[in-house]
């Protein structure tokens, strides 16, 4: 396992170490996956998501595999892939098989964690994240000694010691988020960066083809220290988000104007959003749930793949995420059912 500035800094050092030429991803996806892929120098090849699921149609994988493709294979927001096919169609074609679990820490495939079924994987802990580090970080892993040997030999020649400035200006807005969880700052904050502009979200599809210290800081030691004691209680973490996502499910179950995400049947995931997908303009639910005290959030709403994506698309215009994050209240969480449902209906 190796340290990494955040997720998309340590998908760019795994896509610079890799020979492989092509990149395949899930066109439903954060741009910082495409932006890792180009400033690797990498071409990157878009596979549409499935219906009724947000990640990767696997049915569509394998007319573009090669021995000379890199596979991403995303759990978007902890919700699993066909991993396992997609493991068997990598096997069966060459290609290199990489997950991005950057939102998958903690989800489990049938009894096997996510991050161990293809020779690497990336991981974040980013704000929005089951851990969380001020104001990013993440790691990578693999079972491949000698990739372990060439990235970190990379490593050592990429990333560079973050500043003081630097990390004087990461302190500083982890402060402004941990004062944002005061109910009054936040609907301040929320009118003066969102509501006056008359924007719903800081998203854009526009890519950032430059380096930033996302991709070149190394992780300070107090940032590894605050992840080291997260990870200590990530078991809790998994179980509260589990009980949260079934009761959200089943509280909503009879809404006919959203699509619930998919059942965890076998309660093995550990997933970091709740999305639903709005059978109207979902922009009015938000402006109407806003109304009611209900804020959502918005993943990936503008995405930066071709058109031809159809379902990624129509997915990137449907998503909503509802309020779920480890410090929902129970008080807190029955408002957002009770808004979300009246909604829903």
């Amino acid at each position: 396992m190796l340290l990494t500035p955040s997720g998309r800094g340590g998908l760019y050092l795994l896509l610079r170490t890799l020979p492989q030429k092509r990149v395949i991803v899930p066109a439903y996806t954060c741009k910082a996956v495409i932006e890792a892929a180009i400033l690797a120098n990498k071409e990157v090849v878009y596979i549409d998501s499935s219906p009724g699921s947000m990640n990767m149609d696997v049915d569509q994988l394998g007319a573009a595999l090669t021995d000379s493709t890199i596979v991403v294979a995303t759990h978007q927001y902890g919700i699993p892939c066909d991993i396992e096919r997609i493991q068997q169609l990598c096997t069966d074609h060459g290609a290199f098989l990489l997950e991005d679990c950057a939102a998958a820490l903690g989800t489990c495939i049938n009894g096997r964690p996510a991050g161990t079924f293809g020779t690497a994987a990336f991981f974040s802990f980013d704000s929005t994240k089951l851990i969380h580090v001020p104001m990013k970080a993440g790691f990578v892993g693999t079972n491949n000694l000698d990739l372990h040997n060439r990235i970190e030999a990379l490593s050592a020649t990429v990333l560079r010691p973050m500043g003081i400035a630097r990390k004087l200006t990461l302190l500083f807005q982890a402060l402004i988020l941990l004062s944002l969880e005061s109910p009054i700052l936040y609907r301040l904050f929320h009118a003066l960066r969102f509501g006056l502009r008359g924007q719903y979200t800081s998203e854009t599809s526009e890519l950032s083809l430059e380096l930033t210290p996302f991709h070149i800081n190394q992780m300070s030691e107090w940032q590894a220290k605050i992840a080291v004691e997260q990870l200590g209680g990530v078991g809790n973490l998994v179980h509260q988000r589990q009980a949260v996502y079934n009761v959200m499910r089943e509280a909503l179950s009879n809404c006919t104007k959203f699509c619930l995400p998919p059942a965890d049947s076998n309660c093995e995931w550990a997933p970091i959003r709740f999305p639903i997908l709005c059978q109207n303009n979902k922009f009015d639910v938000y402006r109407a749930g806003n109304r009611r005290g209900i804020d959502f959030a918005f993943s990936f709403t503008n995405i930066s793949c071709p058109t031809t994506m159809i379902h990624a698309r129509l997915y990137a215009s449907q998503v909503l995420d509802l309020p779920f994050y480890f410090k929902l209240s129970e008080r807190d969480l029955t408002k957002v059912i009770q808004v979300v449902g009246a909604l829903g209906q």
